[in-house]
């Protein structure tokens, strides 16, 4: 083997030895990811709409209600991120209508909650293209700044993968133009778990709104603007005009993506319901009691009545059936979905159940329904308020927004790092090995042609 081919080899192989052990870790969190759609979106020509038509877009701002997100200050005046959420998406709703045939709804037309799996039911309900959920971001330290856009990973139907991905490299360009820092795209991921895998398998995607548009089929995004808890970020979005520009340029980006040209489109009010009321079932259970059926009554429409359970680790929902699955207490409310006319319409009372134990294990928690939306499921509040799906918003600190998972990120990125390490330390040596045996071979081949050409001393 010749020398320059040799390293060529050892550099692909130690590459490659690499980049294996570090995707069989799957660390899940915060991982830059990319690439362009092949057909449709991407190509900057005309999407074909899951409606036949027009394409439909359902924008939803974060948070929400007495769930305020994070906060920042500037000039002396405090800022909760479910305004600054709500003004954006505001905006984005008003510029996309600017498009032809675009169809553009909100989850939230003014400061009231819902949960997340009502959000993306609402937008699989309006049969939904895209889905755009509007945020701003915060850490206890003022040193990070910029925005970053969270899609889905790919592990499962990597389609949506593909074209969310795409279109949020387009929307951090246009954001880097206007004058905030571009971060990236980035995946995180929940740890396996027969509950919450993808039906394939693979590990779900962590945050609510993009692991549940996953499996209504329906590309989305959480856009983080920007860091309240920084200084520039937050003087930038404490500003109409600048927020107002940064939901333009989205809206551009998303014509762009989807081949849509300037034109007449709608933005659609949705109505309020009437008040949703769950009918009484009982508040203490054991382990293995057989499945109760669940019933509601109120709100407006014909959309479809649903139910939830803010931890399922103690109670799920399997279509109008609470199951009991392990030992602990959990908050069971009921939801009246979209029909095309009104809001979906939360449940103005939830049931608080216990579960006893019955020599049966408790289950390992997963995400529980009461964490905020965009925050990691590490503590959990046990308030009055009734909180929705996993991954729904929550109480939490007011600068703790991804704080947990980046410590979680920590030890998992210690983990790859020890491993690679260790692929490397191991790839040294069979170099060095290498390397000395194709210098004795050499040496030794060098030694027989100089022997050949002499004569023998006797």
């Amino acid at each position: 083997m010749k020398r320059a081919d040799f390293s060529v080899g050892t550099h692909f192989t130690l590459t490659a030895l690499i980049l294996a052990v570090l995707l069989a870790l799957n660390v899940p969190v915060l991982t830059s990811c990319g690439a362009a759609g092949e057909a449709g979106p991407g190509t900057g020509t005309v999407y074909n709409s899951k409606n036949g038509g027009g394409i439909v877009i359902v924008v939803d701002p974060g948070h929400g209600g007495n769930d305020n997100g994070t906060m920042g200050s500037s000039g002396g005046e405090t800022f909760y991120e479910k305004d600054l959420n709500l003004k954006t998406a505001t905006y984005l709703w008003e510029a996309l209508s600017g498009y032809s045939g675009v169809k553009v709804y909100m989850t939230r037309y003014g400061d009231t909650k819902l949960s997340i799996l009502s959000r993306v039911k609402e937008a699989a309900d309006l049969n939904a293209d895209l889905m755009v959920s509007v945020h701003m971001n915060a850490l206890e330290t003022d040193s990070f700044k910029g925005s970053e856009i969270f899609v889905p990973k790919g592990n499962y139907r990597p389609e949506l993968s593909e074209i969310s991905s795409s279109l949020a490299e387009r929307i951090l360009d246009r954001f880097e133009k206007i004058g905030m820092r571009k971060i990236g795209v980035k995946t995180s991921l929940l740890d396996h778990s027969d509950y919450y895998d993808y039906p394939n398998g693979a590990q779900a995607d962590y945050y609510g709104i993009i692991r549940y548009c996953v499996q209504e089929n329906i590309p989305s995004m959480i856009i983080e603007h920007g860091y309240l808890s920084n200084k520039d970020d937050m003087r930038f979005l404490s500003s109409d005009a600048n927020l107002e520009k940064l939901a333009k340029a989205t809206a551009e980006s998303i014509a762009e993506e989807y081949g849509l040209r300037k034109g007449s489109g709608s933005k659609i009010r949705l109505k309020n319901q009437e008040p949703v009321t769950i009918d009484d079932i009982p508040t203490e259970l054991t382990v293995g009691t057989k499945p109760i059926e669940l019933s509601a009554r109120g709100g407006s429409g014909n959309g479809q009545m649903r139910f939830e359970s803010n931890d399922s680790s103690v109670l799920r929902i399997s279509g109008n059936k609470l199951e009991i699955y392990g030992e602990g207490t959990a908050n069971i409310t009921a939801v009246k979905g979209s029909d095309g006319t009104y809001l979906p319409e939360q449940s103005e009372n939830y049931i608080r159940i216990t579960v006893h134990a019955s020599g049966r294990q408790p289950a390992t928690a997963g995400p529980s329904e009461e964490y905020a939306e965009d925050a990691p499921p590490v503590t959990r509040e046990t308030g009055t308020e009734q909180n929705g799906a996993p991954g729904a918003q929550g109480s939490r600190g007011s600068l703790s927004k991804y704080q947990s998972l980046r410590k979680l990120a920590d030890s998992r990125y210690f983990t790859a790092a020890a491993a690679a390490g260790g692929v490397l330390a191991a790839v040294i040596i069979i170099i060095t090995v290498r390397i000395v045996y194709v210098r004795r071979k050499r040496k030794k081949e060098r030694e027989k042609r100089f022997t050949k050409g002499r004569s023998p001393r006797f």
